[in-house]
Parts: C-alpha cells; sequence; structure tokens
C-alpha cells in the first residue's frame, strides 16, 4: 500500500506534467485558430460576390452551404481565441452556474434527467462566471451526447479541506463531480481525454475538453476524470481559500 507521501508526488508530478502538456495545448491552439481565422474571411466574402453574380437561383443552395460551414468555423476559433482571454474574477455561486446549466441540459435534451446533491453550506468562490459555465455546460453536454439524449447526469458538490494543487495548500476547497450513467470514455482515449482533437464521440472537435482544462487551470484548480461502462465522473476541484 503506498503511503500518503508516496500519493502526494505522484500527484505533483502528474500535476506538473499535465501544466506542461496545457501551456503547449493553448500555443498550438491559438497559433492554429489564428492561422485559419484569417483566410476564413476571404472564402466567405468570394462566396457573397459570387452569390450575387450567379445567373442562375438554384446554384446559390451552393454558396449557402459554403458561407454556413466559414460562419461555423469561425465561431470554433472564436471559442479557441477566447480560452486565452484575460479572467473577469468576482464572487460567484456555484450552486447558481449548476442551475443555469442544467436549465441549459434540459431544454437541449429534454430526456436526460439532471439530478442535484448539493452541499449549501459551500461558500462563494471567486473565479470567471463565464468561463465556469462553460466548463461545467462542455462537461454535462458531453456527457448528455454520450447519454444520447437519454439518461441521468448528477451534478454533486462538497467541500474539501486541506487541499493541495499546484504545490500549494489550500485550506478549503470546492469539489464538483459531474456523472452521468453513460457508456463509460474509451479506455484508448482515456488518459488522453483533455488533449486538444481527442474525441469518443464520431463528428466530435475534441476542443470541448481542452477548453475545460485550461479554465480550470487558470483557475489553480484541477480537474481528473474516472470512467467506466455505466459511469462517467468528472472530478472538478477549485480552492475556495485563495482567490485566482
Amino acid at each position: 500500500m503506498r503511503s500518503p507521501a508516496v500519493i502526494l508526488i505522484e500527484k505533483t508530478i502528474r500535476e506538473e506534467q499535465e501544466a506542461v502538456q496545457q501551456q503547449a495545448t493553448r500555443e498550438l491552439i491559438r497559433n492554429l485558430a489564428h492561422e485559419i481565422k484569417n483566410p476564413l474571411g476571404g472564402i466567405r466574402g468570394s462566396a457573397q460576390l459570387l452569390e450575387r453574380e450567379l445567373p442562375d437561383p438554384r446554384f446559390k443552395e451552393y454558396t449557402q452551404v459554403i458561407i454556413h460551414e466559414v460562419d461555423r468555423l469561425q465561431d470554433l476559433m472564436q471559442r479557441l481565441l477566447s480560452s486565452h482571454r484575460a479572467m473577469q474574477p468576482a464572487l460567484v455561486n456555484i450552486h447558481e452556474i449548476l442551475e443555469r446549466v442544467l436549465r441549459l441540459i434540459h431544454a437541449e435534451y429534454p430526456g436526460v434527467r439532471v439530478r442535484r446533491d448539493y452541499d449549501i453550506s459551500l461558500p462563494e468562490l471567486t473565479g470567471d462566471r463565464e468561463q465556469l459555465i462553460q466548463v461545467v455546460l462542455n462537461i454535462a453536454r458531453n456527457a448528455a451526447q454520450a447519454l444520447e439524449g437519454q439518461g441521468e447526469i448528477t451534478f454533486r458538490t462538497r467541500v474539501l479541506r486541506q487541499a493541495t494543487f499546484a504545490k500549494k495548500r489550500h485550506r478549503l476547497a470546492l469539489e464538483l463531480r459531474v456523472i452521468d450513467n453513460g457508456p463509460g470514455i474509451p479506455e484508448s482515449i482515456r488518459d488522453k481525454i483533455f488533449y486538444p482533437l481527442i474525441s469518443g464521440r464520431e463528428g466530435g472537435s475534441g476542443l470541448g475538453l481542452a477548453l475545460v482544462q485550461s479554465f480550470v487551470q487558470q483557475h489553480l484548480g484541477h480537474i481528473d476524470v474516472e470512467s467506466c461502462p455505466g459511469r462517467t465522473c468528472f472530478i472538478l476541484q477549485l480552492p475556495l481559500s485563495t482567490p485566482p
């Protein structure tokens, strides 16, 4: 049986490796987004000019496909670049954030049941409200998609005491678990699930969880995942005692 000291050392090494990987990921995403975003405007403008010159209105169907797909790519690039904006910290209530996400999931996936298991004694934390909404929404939306619109997601909050993230000890921390009863993450990608362009879903961009990890690390927190068939649990831990 491993001693607590060994477990702590292993956790520290893992966090350091994740930090290096995340920094490389951020640079890759930023450079890739800039390189792709610039020519998209030219493609869209050319498609609009071509549409005006086409003699047969039936051909406009094809230019509309180009414009629609360019708009989709531009939206994706904006999401990637937004992960590098400066945080806007303020006092936020994690349960208000969870309720906001719960309403969005109910609207988008009415067949998915979302259970609440809240620790109402949790104090507010200092964080970027929009980033935290995006973190929980990306995880919950992935879960709902894995459930194929039918199943159950649980939001569970608890207080952690004397938690250590990135070699820094915090008197109090928030632990949020997002649990679903879906098919689980394939073992082949489980240890790479937070890498960009890695997705367990056909047609997925593999960017949602990379952004999640980036936002969590900007909050000086930690995220991990446990998964097996029938149960996947994302464990998000954020300091309460030290503002970012």
